[in-house]
């Protein structure tokens, strides 16, 4: 067996720490500004991925303070024969550190799994697809709420000492159990990147376009690359804790800070698709548009639509160039001439409600 060639250091837990907090939380900020410059409120998956934020930075403070006051990063404290300090208070902070990042980054990564999945429901409307995305959804709510309480009940009563060392009633497969989060994770996170690729390739879009798409989706594949060096790397540390279990606080420092790096990117990952309208802001082009008028159609109490009115392509968000104003129409006094009654107006119409809608047409695509 190789051994890891680790070079580790405390400042090192801290910067990753610190850069990992801040990188993540300027996307999320660009995600919000897009929306404002798109004139759109926030929508579920909007919520979904703050509170991913707010985990993944709670992540990497936890990681800060875990290089500050549990010696991540650093060589573990032994006593006299080598063994380690049971008590030692550096290593209990260790220990409640990491124990709390493993719970909340399983939560931190269900959340913005459902970011990204409610997201592509918004984008594609196919009855299929959006099955898929339901399927999907409930896949990732149940691995989240498994592996949750898989980490938080690893020993019973619930302790963050899961050493054998400590003698505490804990699961004899813990390992296992830590590898198969992230085998799971890796597969479920591929299956999130493919879902997309058959509606982009079925868009009606020139391939250039396409690809363009495609390649923004597909950044996406940094969380799956993160995902496979995090197993990789894990195996390898519970192939070689045998040899290390007296300096777990050095030897296990990639467990702690790749696991918050995953969460970021997928944070930021959630947030790329989203990014449109700030490229469109700062790189504008000139419109070719043309004016259409006005459009009106009219539904009055028979319920039937009036032929006055053009169909607009589908869409769950307003449209930058179309004004839509609704109001009631009052039915005009009723009149006799000559023996019979008349009703309604002019046109046929008895009242109701009156849609008018002024449009203007921009030959700019948007796919989103």
């Amino acid at each position: 067996m190789v051994a890891l060639n680790q070079d580790y250091s405390k400042g090192l837990m801290i910067g990753l720490g610190v850069v990992f907090m801040i990188v993540p939380a300027v996307f999320v900020g660009l995600r919000v500004f897009a929306k404002h410059l798109g004139r759109r409120k926030s929508a579920l998956e909007d919520y979904l991925c703050f509170a991913a934020l707010a985990i993944a930075i709670t992540c990497s403070i936890l990681q800060i303070v875990a290089a500050v006051h549990g010696r991540l990063g650093q060589h573990q404290k032994i006593d006299a024969n080598g063994q380690p300090i049971l008590d030692d208070p550096e290593f209990l902070v260790y220990e409640r550190t990491k124990f709390a990042v493993n719970i909340l980054s399983v939560v931190g990564l269900g959340f913005i799994k459902a970011s990204i999945l409610i997201f592509y429901r918004t984008i594609f409307t196919t009855k299929t697809f959006r099955w898929a995305v339901y399927v999907m959804l409930g896949i990732v709510g149940g691995w989240t709420i498994a592996y949750a309480f898989s980490n938080l009940f690893t020993c019973y009563p619930i302790t963050p000492l899961v050493e054998p060392f400590y003698g505490n009633k804990c699961m004899s497969g813990a390992i296992d159990m830590w590898l198969s989060v992230v085998y799971t994770d890796l597969i479920i996170d591929v299956l999130i990147l493919l879902m997309p690729i058959p509606m982009v390739l079925r868009l009606q879009l020139p391939w250039a376009q396409k690809l363009g798409v495609l390649g923004m989706f597909l950044l996406g594949s940094t969380v799956c690359a993160v995902s496979v060096t995090r197993l990789l790397l894990l195996i390898q540390i519970s192939q070689e804790f045998a040899f290390h279990y007296n300096d777990e606080t050095y030897y296990t420092s990639p467990v702690f800070f790749w696991m918050n790096i995953e969460l970021s990117l997928a944070v930021i990952s959630g947030c790329l698709p989203t990014l449109r309208p700030i490229w469109t802001y700062l790189h504008p082009k000139q419109p070719s548009s043309h004016y259409l008028g006005n459009i009106d159609y009219e539904l009055g109490n028979s319920g039937k639509r009036s032929e006055l009115y053009t169909e607009l392509d589908d869409a769950d968000q307003p449209v930058l160039g179309v004004e839509t104003s609704i109001q009631a129409v009052e039915s005009p006094p009723e009149t006799v001439s000559n023996g019979v009654r008349h009703s309604g107006s002019a046109d046929g119409l008895k009242g109701g409600i009156s849609i008018h809608t002024s449009v203007e047409t921009r030959s700019v695509h948007h796919v989103f």
